[in-house]
């Protein structure tokens, strides 16, 4: 094992929350006091110190006064580990103390009020919380690898594993289960996140102005190097790479239009790195905070590239037939969808029913105005295609069948009772003209859409509907 120079001593603090003993004051429980002692012979350890605080809270008082439980008193052990250890050691060593001083705590009288939490702290930097139900053999994996961490340069590292209750295994709380590790300089982070992979621990890397966060992943050691570089390109203030969107988003001391900024979305963009199939996304703020986005390798997902959307019917697709003409207005009969609402957003679409006596085309996205009781069209709406890469295609409507169009929008609140849209004038082809829907009939909220200004909706073209 390499040595462990910055590492000079760890201290493992087990605190156990214990209801309804009654030991004299500032005495620990005979039960903790014992494990202590056993842990104070384990190989390795260097010290353990044993305090009770009581609590300053009030007794919970009982319908007419009377005292219905004991205030609770915290005990905590402090176990100091020799700083000489290898991460191995240190983790079963910490292990065996947790199994001794858990196993203490459950024997203290009125075990049904007794709560274990223990946290492992010091050397230069770790801390290693837990839950009540943490397994010991959790607890030593994370010390042995927060050991292994601040050998390959972190500076820090920290552990919650009790983090939303369970054993504290990847299983039970991956989120918890991540390592938050920061470093005095970005340079440190390849060899961080290549000694996480070979521990296969999920981490968080930080250092002044550089945040990779992998979000309960081992992390993508390419993905580190890019972050890297692009936080020592110049006027780089600040780093971030999000690894469950694969997104590096870098902010700027450049101007707008400057030449400095456009270098570094060059420089992004020429990388070689991201894929159609594997896509990175970048976002660079100017020193106004002004967005530009874009694609890591100009690589756009396969999912951008140009295409149709899928009829919205399980029957078979209607035929094409090159000779027929164009949809005009008064070919197509209009109506609104139904509305669905989920996890904050709207669902719906306007449909086009060909009723000329036969068939017509159709190949566009229907205009959409938004409006108000009063007839006014709602500010600043903002219409954007329905998915990327979406385009209009040709869609052959027999004479009786009909097409739809999918609207997207995000949830807006209608406290204060601001101005719905009531109305929605609907363009179904060019040079046709608008055709007004109530937007407060037929699956449609009463009170009208929550389409307010400001709202951003997004459009899909025609296609077959069912």
């Amino acid at each position: 094992m390499p040595p462990l120079p910055r590492v000079l001593a760890l201290a493992a603090v087990s605190v156990l929350v214990l209801a309804g003993c009654t030991p004299s004051a500032d005495e620990p429980p005979a039960e903790v006091t014992s494990a202590a002692d056993a842990v104070r012979d384990l190989p390795g350890v260097d010290d353990v110190a044993v305090t009770r605080t009581v609590s300053e809270g009030e007794p919970v008082q009982g319908n007419f006064g009377q005292r219905t439980e004991q205030a609770p008193s915290t005990v905590s052990v402090e176990v100091a580990l020799a700083g000489t250890l290898d991460p191995r050691a240190a983790g079963e060593a910490a292990g065996e103390a947790h199994r001794l001083l858990a196993n203490g705590a459950s024997r203290v009288d009125d075990q049904e009020n007794v709560t274990v939490a223990s946290s492992f702290v010091g050397g230069p930097g770790l801390s290693v919380s837990t839950g009540p139900e943490t397994a010991s053999e959790v607890v030593s994996a994370a010390v042995a690898d927060g050991f292994a961490l601040l050998a390959a340069g972190a500076s820090t590292v920290g552990l919650s594993l009790g983090l939303g209750g369970g054993d504290g295994s990847w299983e039970e709380s991956p989120i918890a289960s991540t390592a938050h590790v920061t470093a005095a300089s970005p340079e440190d982070f390849v060899g961080l996140a290549r000694t996480a992979v070979e521990l296969e621990r999920s981490v968080d890397l930080e250092a002044p102005g550089v945040r990779y966060q992998g979000a309960t992943r081992m992390p993508d050691v390419g993905a580190v190097r890019l972050l890297v570089a692009a936080a020592a390109r110049p006027g780089v203030v600040d780093a971030t790479y999000l690894s469950p969107e694969q997104r590096i988003t870098l902010q700027t001391d450049a101007e707008a239009d400057s030449q400095s900024l456009a270098d570094l979305r060059r420089w992004l963009e020429t990388q070689d790195y991201g894929t159609a199939d594997d896509p990175v996304g970048y976002t660079v703020l100017d020193a106004s905070y002004a967005e530009t986005t874009g694609w890591v390798s100009g690589a756009e997902p396969a999912s951008h590239a140009p295409h149709t959307l899928d009829p919205f019917t399980d029957a078979g697709v209607w035929p094409e037939d090159p000779t027929a003409p164009d949809c005009a207005g008064p070919d197509l009969e209009v109506t609104f969808g139904v509305v669905d609402s989920a996890a904050g957003t709207r669902d719906g679409s306007v449909r086009a029913t060909n009723v000329s006596g036969g068939s017509c085309a159709v190949e566009n996205v229907p205009g959409l105005v938004f409006e108000n009781e009063a007839g006014q069209p709602q500010q600043d709406v903002t219409i954007e295609p329905y998915e990327p890469g979406v385009v209009p295609g040709r869609v052959v409507v027999p004479d009786g069948g009909t097409v739809l169009a999918p609207l997207l929008w995000r949830a807006m609140s209608t406290a204060n009772d601001p101005d719905t849209t009531t109305t929605v004038q609907v363009t179904a082809v060019p040079g046709a003209d608008p055709v007004p829907l109530d937007a407060t009939t037929d699956g449609t909220p009463a009170t009208g859409l929550d389409v307010l200004d400001g709202a951003e909706v997004r459009i899909g073209p025609w296609t077959q509907g069912d």
